[in-house]
C-alpha cells in the first residue's frame, strides 16, 4: 500500500512538472532585422500624399539622417555614398502598403546631394527591401534642368498608385544670353503599387493629368 501510495505521488509530481512547462505559440513571429531602422520613420497613414525633392522652401521631406549600420540595408551604391559623404540617407516615413509590405519613404543620394526621395519597399514575410520606386528628384546643369514630383493615392479598393510628374526643360539663355526662352515637357507615369512588381499602368502625357486634375491640384505634405 505504501509502495503504491509512492508511485502515485510520483506520478502527480511528473504530470505537475510538465504542466509548467511555457506551450509554444505558433504565432510568434521573429523578429525583423530591420527593427532598429525601422524606428527612425515616422507613422503616416496615406489616402494621398504629395511627394517631392526638398528645397530651401518646401523641407518636409528633409527627414533623419540614418546611422551607419542601417545604411548597410540599401544597395551598395547609396550606402557608399553614405559613407563617403555623409550622412546621405535619411529616413522620412513609413506606411503599410497592404498587409504584407510596408512603404519606406526615403531621401537618398543623387550625382551632387542627396536630393532624390525614394519610396523603398519591405517586405515583412521574406524579411527583405525587395524593390524601390524614386518619386521625387531635382536637378539641373548647363541649362538643362528636370524635376520630378509624385502622388501617392488609393482607388476605391484601397488600392495604392503612385502618379509620377517628370518636368524636363532647358534653358536657351545658358547658351544664347539673348534668347531667354524656355522649352518646357511633361511626363506622367502611373504606377500600380498594390503588386508586387509595381506595374506601370499607363504612361502619358494628356490624359493622365486630365484623369487624375483633382488628385494633382493637393499639393499638401506631412
Amino acid at each position: 500500500m505504501k509502495k503504491l501510495l509512492y508511485l502515485i505521488v510520483i506520478s502527480c509530481t511528473i504530470s505537475g512538472c510538465d504542466q509548467m512547462k511555457p506551450l509554444k505559440n505558433a504565432n510568434t513571429q521573429k523578429k525583423s532585422k530591420y527593427e532598429n531602422l525601422l524606428v527612425q520613420y515616422n507613422n503616416i497613414a496615406v489616402d494621398t500624399l504629395w511627394v517631392y525633392s526638398p528645397n530651401d522652401s518646401l523641407k518636409a521631406y528633409q527627414g533623419r539622417a540614418i546611422d551607419s549600420i542601417n545604411a548597410l540595408f540599401f544597395p551598395s551604391d547609396m550606402a557608399q555614398q553614405h559613407f563617403n559623404e555623409p550622412p546621405s540617407l535619411f529616413a522620412i516615413y513609413k506606411f503599410a502598403i497592404d498587409t504584407n509590405r510596408l512603404g519606406l519613404i526615403t531621401r537618398t543620394p543623387s550625382e551632387y546631394v542627396p536630393s532624390s526621395v525614394k519610396l523603398f519597399i519591405l517586405d515583412k514575410k521574406k524579411d527583405s527591401l525587395s524593390s524601390y520606386i524614386e518619386l521625387g528628384e531635382t536637378f539641373g546643369d548647363a541649362g538643362d534642368y528636370m524635376t520630378k514630383n509624385s502622388w501617392l493615392f488609393r482607388d476605391s479598393s484601397q488600392h495604392l498608385y503612385a502618379l509620377i510628374d517628370v518636368t524636363q526643360g532647358h534653358d536657351n539663355s545658358a547658351d544664347d544670353p539673348k534668347d531667354t526662352t524656355i522649352v518646357e515637357k511633361d511626363f506622367y507615369t502611373l504606377i500600380d503599387l498594390s503588386k508586387p512588381g509595381m506595374d506601370t499602368v499607363f504612361a502619358d502625357q494628356e490624359k493622365l493629368p486630365k484623369k487624375y486634375k483633382s488628385i494633382m491640384n493637393k499639393k499638401v505634405s506631412l
